[in-house]
């Protein structure tokens, strides 16, 4: 039994195994510190509240960045319920 080719198996797996690791290191530099802060992308805010009948509870919603109302909590339990699907600022009916 030739040993040539079982020593060749064992190197050859030996290499596959360590390439992912060279190509890594491979031209991989330490990132700037300020270079990671321009990246990184800035988290998107939430859409305004609105205060429509002035009791001082935020009541509806701008998702659509007009400044105008487009959703409605009537039932006063803190999610939307009423929509404004045609764009004409006043809730739609049901």
């Amino acid at each position: 039994m030739k040993k040539l080719p079982m020593i060749a198996a064992a190197f050859g797996a030996a290499t596959l195994m360590a390439a992912p690791s060279f190509a890594q290191d491979a031209g991989a530099e330490a990132p700037e510190e300020g270079a990671a802060a321009e990246t990184a992308p800035a988290p998107e805010a939430a859409p305004a509240t609105i205060d429509t009948d002035g009791d001082g509870t935020m009541d509806a919603w701008d998702q659509r960045g007009d400044g105008k109302p487009d959703s409605w909590d009537t039932d006063g339990d803190g999610a939307p319920d009423a929509f404004d699907q045609d764009g004409d600022g006043a809730p739609d009916p049901k």
